[in-house]
């Protein structure tokens, strides 16, 4: 179901990273995408990114693309200053339901990267983890058993498998911890156990009630199921390139993908058309 559409002014934009901005593998922002962030920005509009992925390679991201607004990471778990690098709101898992989807996962014989304070821990390394790790320039930690790391309250917990197995993965996990987390399938192999009060759009509500904003103010970009909310949220929510059916359902607009400057050829029309405007 999609919200009412609003036709604007908008004063704030927030865009997922991966197969939004950029493309899901080794993926580049474009000039053309940093010149059009640079026009909205420079106009006092704030531009922030909401993303699965950790606070470093977030971080990265953030200052790259010259977003100048509240950072949201972890799948909504965690909002960190734009200028300071600073942690504005963090979420973390309680140490039984961390311990419950530990067991899970193991149960299932699935991979799991469980995350503690940015670091990523790992009962085995393989190339895949360290891949991962360089990608993300994350730390990446062995450890004989990850049970213990419950007690120090994880951002998330994430479970690893096989695409055509994960739907089932996903159904059972939400199914077993109901309200005690927050469950995400990010990407098709991808199962995110975060806390309940995370989520792509509660940080996105506790942004606009810290600034004073409505739904109706924002405008949205995103592809994956981890964006589905945000997206049906904003006054204006965009699908991007290869979303997701129920995302480009809920969304309001479908625009091209990275690859063919969906969202900086949008940014530029919005900023062409009157319809941001700096709220003061």
């Amino acid at each position: 179901m999609v919200s009412s559409m609003s036709n604007g002014p908008f004063s704030a934009i927030v865009s997922d990273i991966d197969g939004t901005l950029l493309t899901r593998v080794n993926g580049n922002i474009s000039p053309r995408l940093k010149a059009a962030v640079a026009e909205v920005t420079n106009r006092g509009i704030p531009f922030s990114i909401s993303t699965g992925r950790m606070r470093r390679s977030a971080w990265i991201v953030h200052q790259e693309i010259g977003a100048n607004a509240t950072m949201i990471c972890y799948q909504g778990a965690m909002a960190v200053d734009a200028e300071t690098n600073t942690l504005l709101k963090h979420e973390r898992l309680d140490e039984a339901t961390a311990a419950e989807a530990i067991h899970f996962f193991k149960s299932r014989e699935l991979d799991i990267r469980v995350y503690v304070d940015d670091d990523v821990f790992v009962s085995h390394q393989d190339e895949e983890d360290f891949d991962y790790a360089q990608r993300n320039h994350a730390k990446l930690v062995k450890v004989d058993d990850l049970f213990p790391l419950a007690n120090r309250e994880p951002t998330v917990v994430l479970g690893i498998s096989p695409p055509n197995e994960m739907a089932e993965h996903v159904h059972d996990i939400a199914r077993l911890l109901g309200s005690a987390a927050e469950v995400t399938h990010s990407l098709p192999h991808f199962c995110e156990v975060g806390s309940p009060r995370a989520g792509k759009v509660r940080a996105l509500q506790w942004l606009a009630e810290r600034h004073g904003l409505e739904p109706s103010d924002y405008i949205t970009f995103g592809d994956g199921l981890g964006d589905l909310e945000m997206v049906r949220w904003a006054g204006r929510g965009y699908a991007v390139g290869n979303a997701h059916p129920m995302v480009i359902d809920a969304a309001h607009d479908h625009i091209p993908g990275p690859d063919s400057e969906g969202v900086a050829i949008e940014l530029e029309r919005l900023n062409g058309s009157g319809m941001l405007t700096r709220q003061d």
